[in-house]
């Protein structure tokens, strides 16, 4: 598998929702202070805080997401776990940007102020969480019905060694485990694993394998 591939697909969504969350935000920040603006909308895209944003809070986001570790064992990530995660980092990025940025030259109250808080929360949330859980399940599936999976070594030629393979490979769902071959750890040979998948050595050949 290409782990490389993978984390750059979840970057471009990142980025993809940071972008899109606060365009709709910006466009509802007008809106709370003008209610007439879709009226003349080109005094929303003429803003040019609106493209700043497009291209700092994406960045702003991918900080935070690679300090916490988001990129990291991108093929083990379980759906409602993952969610979780979305939902307290989004809290915390969106309190560090209503503290750290000027959001709006105008004010109304301080109502309006959390509603922006909570707007831009939900909007965040809701891309973030709907591409990454389209992401996750499409890899899941992928490594359930062995389209993909990871290589794997068996350390071990006999009858244990057998008996985990079997029990791996007959798993109703794949737990993403392609078997490469195994290297025995005793010195005695036929070995029993030989013909399921193949001897690629001895244990002390592991670390070169």
């Amino acid at each position: 598998m290409n782990k490389r591939l993978q984390v750059i697909k979840y970057i471009i969504a990142d980025v993809l929702s940071a972008a899109l969350a606060w365009t709709f935000f910006f466009i509802f920040r007008k809106y709370a202070v003008d209610h007439h603006i879709f009226s003349h909308m080109d005094g929303v895209f003429q803003d040019p805080k609106l493209y700043l944003g497009v291209v700092v809070i994406p960045v702003f986001w991918l900080i935070l997401y690679i300090l916490i570790g988001t990129y990291r064992k991108i093929y083990r990530k379980a759906r409602l776990r993952e969610f979780g995660q979305t939902v307290l980092i989004s809290f915390i990025g969106v309190t560090i940007l209503f503290f750290t940025l000027i959001l709006d030259d105008i004010i109304i109250n301080n109502k309006t102020y959390i509603e922006f808080f909570f707007v831009l929360l939900g909007l965040h949330l809701f891309f973030t969480a709907s591409f990454r859980v389209i992401l996750t399940s499409n890899t899941a599936y992928k490594i359930h019905n062995k389209i993909m999976g990871f290589n794997t070594i068996v350390v071990g030629s006999n009858g244990n060694a057998v008996a985990i393979y079997n029990e791996i490979e007959n798993q109703e769902k794949s737990s993403g485990n392609r078997f490469v071959g195994f290297v025995n750890v005793e010195g005695y040979s036929p070995y029993k694993l030989s013909g399921f998948i193949p001897h690629l050595g001895e244990l002390k050949a592991l670390n070169r394998l």
